[in-house]
């Protein structure tokens, strides 16, 4: 239930984009007029009851760039303490913990933020250190939460404001493209992670992105086995809704892949690594499904019983399997997947022919049957139509659209 209250705005977008141009200003040649920028840039931050800081540099004409650069930070470094550091830290949260964001032009990247914030502290001397560090443990301790909440088929915290779509869309808990996009989420924190030097945190983040990928693999390969287990509304329902989400599959498998690539380590003759098995347990469900969806397309294509719109729905899943081996790029890229979609399209193609086949014999039996003459004709389309998004327009496309032309014709002819 939404309480009515107006949202937060996001914390520190002023301090962030001045921070960024103050570590700007302060990586170039320093100079008397460098030092004015400075000081102009930090007014405004500046607390009524600290002094109003005065530009040491001109009495310093000649000095080394490093004393012109300490002499600088000495009466700015107040501002930066207590003022724009723990803003950048608020504003950091804000943006990569509780996913808020602004409309307003000009806001630097978050990860611009989070160097100019390395940056300042490492000016510094490790002063200031600590807001660092709490962005760096809510970053780990959000982290492990969501990961925590999503491997328990808990839908992740997400509000009209977070993540308009998300709502919007209705993500139910354990969908594919829910956990596709947490996913995506866990990248955006491993930059931050990297980019601040947390290099026991990023670890950690690490380790939680790897093990919500697994479970990600783990929910299609049971959604898969399940209709072939069962054949089921419900089954078939559940396979359906984890094919649907073909881009958000390959988000979890492309994530899988890379793990595999930066662990390839921890690969041993004696054991199975982890992140490789639910890749493997995956395909190995995905290869099954075919062999399930084929089963009941083939007695359908020739002439069985079968629910229209269930048939519509198979053609679905061999189309978004197809889809799903032709689309996942990747130099770790399994073999299996090349062998898998040469067998859809060839499996594909074999039920044009036996449709095309079949639809004829109809047309030539005696007594005529125009009903089961016209499912056919039906299936056979959507048959042609799924050749045709598999890019196999050759022969066996030909073949079957010549025989629906002609059973098109006879049926018109024979309704006249």
């Amino acid at each position: 239930m939404r309480s009515g209250r107006a949202p937060v705005p996001l914390r520190g977008a002023r301090e962030a984009r001045d921070a960024v141009t103050l570590t700007r200003l302060l990586r170039g040649a320093i100079t008397p007029l460098r030092g004015d920028e400075v000081l102009a840039l930090l007014e405004p931050h500046r607390p009524r009851l600290v002094p109003k800081p005065v530009n040491p540099l001109a009495a310093m004409l000649g000095q080394p760039q490093g004393r012109l650069l300490e002499a600088l930070l000495r009466p700015t470094a107040p501002i930066i303490l207590d003022v724009l550091l723990p803003r950048l830290r608020d504003h950091l949260i804000d943006r990569v913990v509780h996913n808020k964001g602004t409309a307003e032009d000009g806001l630097p990247g978050a990860l611009e933020v989070a160097t100019a914030l390395r940056a300042l502290v490492a000016l510094l001397r490790g002063a200031g250190r600590g807001a660092v560090l709490s962005v760096v443990s809510a970053i780990e301790a959000d982290a492990r939460a969501d990961a925590d909440r999503l491997v328990r088929g808990e839908a992740p915290v997400a509000t009209a404001e977070d993540d308009p779509a998300g709502v919007a869309g209705g993500a139910t808990a354990g969908a594919m493209d829910s956990l596709a996009h947490a996913l995506l989420r866990f990248e955006a924190r491993r930059l931050m992670l990297e980019t601040l030097g947390a290099t026991v945190a990023l670890r950690d983040v690490v380790y939680q992105s790897r093990r919500l990928t697994r479970h990600a693999l783990r929910r299609a390969a049971e959604a898969m086995d399940g209709f072939g287990a069962d054949r089921g509304i419900k089954a078939l329902h559940a396979s359906l809704a984890t094919l649907a989400s073909v881009d958000g599959l390959l988000v979890v498998a492309m994530r899988n892949l890379d793990d595999q690539e930066e662990h390839r380590e921890e690969a041993n003759a004696f054991v199975e690594p982890a992140d490789r098995k639910a890749m493997n347990d995956c395909l190995s469900a995905a290869w099954r499904l075919s062999d399930t969806l084929f089963d009941l397309v083939g007695k359908a294509a020739n002439g069985g019983d079968l629910d229209e719109l269930l048939f519509e729905a198979l053609l679905r899943q061999l189309r978004s399997l197809h889809q799903f081996c032709t689309d996942l790029d990747h130099a770790g890229r399994p073999a299996v997947l090349d062998t898998l979609e040469r067998r859809l399209a060839e499996r594909s193609r074999a039920l044009a022919g036996i449709a095309g086949e079949r639809l004829v014999g109809i047309l030539l039996a005696r007594p005529a049957d125009p009903a089961k003459a016209r499912r056919l004709l039906a299936r056979g389309q959507s048959l042609a139509q799924l050749l045709y998004d598999m890019g196999q327009d050759g022969d066996e496309l030909e073949a079957l659209a010549l025989r629906l032309v002609v059973a098109r014709d006879a049926l018109n002819h024979a309704a006249a």
